[in-house]
């Protein structure tokens, strides 16, 4: 299963040159953002994937909505995972914040979202390994930008930040 954790803002100060994050160069809010722990592991590295309170009106395959009743656009963000490999910068709060039916949804859907997770770091892989992850919609704002020694994308298949813009 999995659980909600934070992220500690000392791994944001760390990583303050991460493109794509959310909440840039803020690491109180940053380290106040909710993240799924998926208690999967891909190449041996620990996903965890923010729970945001207002997901923007895109692309279906790239969120998980887990609305609540006052937050009825809140839900999973998989364009903005994080691979945190050393637990001291993660923290499991002593109660979780999130409502009942928030809750259900996860346990009850937790196989799809897990399966969703895995699909799109696969999915970001191809389009690195073909030099497109700076151009598909579904990547181009991803995090995973950030992660690719720990994905296993060789430096020689990766594309200048310079060539996207």
């Amino acid at each position: 299963m999995s659980n909600f954790v934070f992220i500690k803002e000392e791994y944001f100060k760390m990583n303050s040159s991460f493109i794509e994050m959310l909440d840039p160069f803020d690491y109180v809010k940053q380290s106040q953002r909710q993240y799924l722990f998926i208690k999967v592991q891909y190449q041996n590295n620990n996903i965890l994937v923010p729970l945001r309170k207002n997901l923007p009106y895109i692309d279906a395959k790239l969120f998980f909505p887990v609305p609540s009743q006052s937050k009825p656009r809140a839900g999973l963000d998989y364009r903005k995972m994080l691979i945190v490999n050393n637990l001291q910068h993660i923290e499991t709060p002593q109660t979780q914040r999130l409502t009942n039916s928030q809750t259900n949804i996860i346990i009850n859907n937790y196989n799809t979202i897990e399966t969703a997770v895995l699909n799109y770091i696969q999915g970001y892989i191809k389009a690195a390994y073909k030099g497109r992850e700076r151009i598909d919609n579904k990547y181009k704002y991803s995090t995973l930008h950030n992660f690719h020694a720990e994905l296993g994308i060789h430096k020689e298949n990766e594309v200048a930040i310079t060539k996207a813009v």
